[in-house]
């Protein structure tokens, strides 16, 4: 989670040697739950893949209830570890196991490219899960994503026009 994604794109790219990102200004969602409850927020997200570790940038554009807003209230300075993300071959199994674990949605609903859960657990609130839909337009995303990763050369640090 990041309050300005520009800058935390530049820190990680020069810092870290994460690049390049494919960013997604102003993204929504085919639907979206926040507590159970439908909500409408709207992100500005971008990703990026060095040694084969994905990581995720996620930008609040607007002031809906939803759990990318309840991050933004915690003090951090640009950016703060918000969750671990899993992608399951199969959804649903997984989804029903986490949720015999004593695990509870906290945020879920469908882009696009297919379904997604956040989940937290009472006894650790402040690890939350992301179980993400495998489908095969996400797979040929995170391939995309992989081999610009391995390929960069650490000059052009965010990509747009990637669709």
């Amino acid at each position: 989670m990041t309050r300005d994604i520009r800058a935390s794109i530049d820190h990680f790219a020069e810092h870290l040697g994460i690049g390049p990102w494919f960013m997604i200004e102003g993204g929504s969602f085919t639907e979206c739950r926040y507590r159970g409850t439908s909500c409408a927020p709207r992100l500005t997200t971008a990703f990026a893949n060095v040694r084969g570790m994905e990581f995720e940038l996620m930008q609040l554009d607007n002031d809906e209830p939803c759990m990318w807003r309840d991050a933004l209230q915690k003090q951090f300075a640009r950016e703060i570890f918000h969750h671990w993300c899993h992608w399951p071959d199969d959804y649903d199994a997984c989804l029903t196991e986490t949720l015999r674990r004593g695990y509870g949605i906290y945020q879920d609903g469908s882009t696009t490219r297919g379904r997604f859960a956040y989940l937290e657990h009472p006894d650790q609130p402040d690890d939350i899960l992301e179980l993400t839909e495998r489908t095969p337009g996400r797979r040929a995303f995170q391939e995309q994503v992989a081999e610009a990763g391995r390929r960069w050369d650490g000059v052009r640090r965010v990509i747009t026009d990637w669709a």
